[in-house]
Formats: C-alpha cells, sequence, structure tokens
C-alpha cells in the first residue's frame, strides 16, 4: 500500500553522526525493513525491525555512485 503524502521524509530521518550514518525509522507498526543505497539498484536483506539503524559511510562511497550526496530508501513490511 503506498500513501503518496508519506513517501518523503524531510524531518531528519536520515543523518551523519560519529562518523556513521544513522536512519531514525518512522514507519511505527511495520515488523520488517529493508534500505538501498543506490536507487533501488542493490537492497539489504529483509531484517526485523528496529528504532534506529546504523549504516557504514563506505557504502556510499563506490564510484559506481554516479551522483553527489547521500541517498537512502527504505521498504518496510
Amino acid at each position: 500500500m503506498v500513501f503518496p503524502e508519506n513517501d518523503y521524509d524531510t524531518d531528519g530521518s536520515f543523518m551523519f553522526s560519529s562518523g556513521n550514518y544513522i536512519f531514525q525509522h518512522k514507519a511505527f507498526g511495520a515488523d520488517m525493513f529493508r534500505y538501498s543505497w543506490n536507487f533501488g539498484k542493490n537492497w539489504t536483506q529483509w531484517r526485523n525491525w528496529e528504532d534506529t539503524t546504523t549504516i557504514d559511510p563506505a557504502l556510499f562511497e563506490t564510484p559506481d555512485n554516479f551522483w553527489s550526496g547521500r541517498h537512502l530508501m527504505v521498504q518496510c513490511a
């Protein structure tokens, strides 16, 4: 199910702190999640829900990334 008004979060859910990227989940009620760091080309395995996910910055530092900045797509189930 898709809710177009709720697809994008610009309230600071994705941030850099203490040398890592941090994503604070807001899809309360979800049981599982996965994320993509390259616009959906690759996804992590489905994982059990957690309030905060720590992401290694090396994930974003590949020559395959043709864009500037950091981007994260998260799917919840």
